[in-house]
């Protein structure tokens, strides 16, 4: 009995280290002539594409392989005729390209005559998606509450709790009860338990979760204890690095100018390196107060806000303290402060 169990736990092993190591196969079948590249690009957890497949079309028809995914993974499948337009010294404006969504996991897929990719529930699940209208388009709530168990709604609730104050504590509350986890994405369970855990401390409405900074002459400071009283109050986090942020800043000092009656702004800089904040200071004066992150307020934004190097970054913030929401953008602010000075 003991050699039966044995075995059994032997062969248990053997198919477990077979579907680690199968990976995926794509077999595809397009219009397009011998010679044109496909290739599969995904992204990585850093924001970078990288390629993980390539081939050549042949009679209508490619193959691509690749290894084990730890992760199922959001991509793009791509043709192009670079090599044909190269080697036939064709002019440029005959390069063509074929771009199509994918969110690929390990096992066998078909890309479809119509550009469709199809063979694994976490691209049916995608599919349905784009049927939706796609990531930017499709409402994810809506997405989530009909597919409460796919990694495509854990993967939609990670993007919604990226960023700290952009849900409501109803919102919050709605996806920890709906999203069902099966153990089929590991990787993104983990980061969905940490991510709905610090959401539940920077929702709108809730108060400013705090950070240790350091004033301009080096003295050690809290957020909460820096936080102007009475006014609308703009935390703008930055970075000397962040192009958009700089562009940014005139804009807002414009913002500040004309509502000075019943809104400011502070700055936090993400800097790593004193002198690079300084200096980009003194090439941006600003005539708001500035802070920049300790080590420790840098991790906690990373930890409380879920923000990490994402900037610019801004948080709204009422006269009571409570944070009214995080603004995509300059003129979102200005539109909300246009409609409380209308309202007086």
């Amino acid at each position: 009995m003991k050699k039966f169990f044995y075995l059994l736990t032997l062969l248990l092993s053997f198919h477990t280290m077979q579907a680690q190591e199968m990976g995926f196969i794509i077999h595809g079948q397009v219009n397009l002539p011998d010679g044109y590249s496909v290739g599969i690009v995904c992204q990585t957890d850093t924001s970078f594409s990288v390629s993980i497949a390539d081939s050549h079309i042949k009679d209508g028809q490619f193959v691509l392989k690749g290894k084990h995914l730890e992760s199922p993974a959001k991509g793009t499948l791509m043709t192009n005729n670079l090599e044909l337009v190269e080697k036939n010294h064709w002019p440029t404006d005959s390069i063509r390209w074929t771009y199509n969504e994918i969110f690929l996991s390990d096992g066998n897929l078909t890309f479809t005559p119509d550009y469709r990719l199809i063979g694994t529930q976490v691209q049916r699940d995608y599919n349905d998606l784009l049927d939706m209208g796609g990531e930017m388009s499709a409402d994810a709530f809506a997405f989530i509450d009909k597919h409460p168990q796919s990694v495509i709604s854990l993967y939609l609730a990670n993007r919604l709790l990226q960023r700290g104050y952009n849900l409501t504590d109803e919102q919050v509350a709605h996806l920890e009860k709906t999203i069902q986890p099966q153990g089929v994405d590991a990787v993104r369970e983990k980061e969905y338990a940490k991510r709905i855990c610090a959401a539940k401390y920077t929702t709108k409405g809730s108060g400013v979760a705090d950070l240790d900074l350091l004033d301009v002459n080096g003295k050690r400071c809290q957020l909460a204890g820096v936080m102007p009283r009475g006014k609308y109050v703009l935390i703008d986090f930055w970075a000397s690095w962040c192009g958009m942020c700089l562009h940014a800043m005139p804009e807002v000092a414009e913002i500040a100018k004309d509502f000075n009656d019943i809104f400011c702004v502070i700055g936090v800089s993400i800097d790593t390196k004193d002198a690079a904040w300084r200096k980009a200071m003194e090439k941006h004066p600003e005539p708001w107060p500035q802070y920049i992150t300790t080590k420790q307020g840098y991790q906690d934004l990373f930890d409380k806000y879920q923000v990490g190097n994402g900037v610019p970054y801004y948080l709204l913030v009422a006269p009571d303290g409570k944070v009214i929401t995080s603004p995509e953008h300059p003129s979102d602010v200005r539109e909300y402060l246009n409609g409380i000075a209308t309202k007086k």
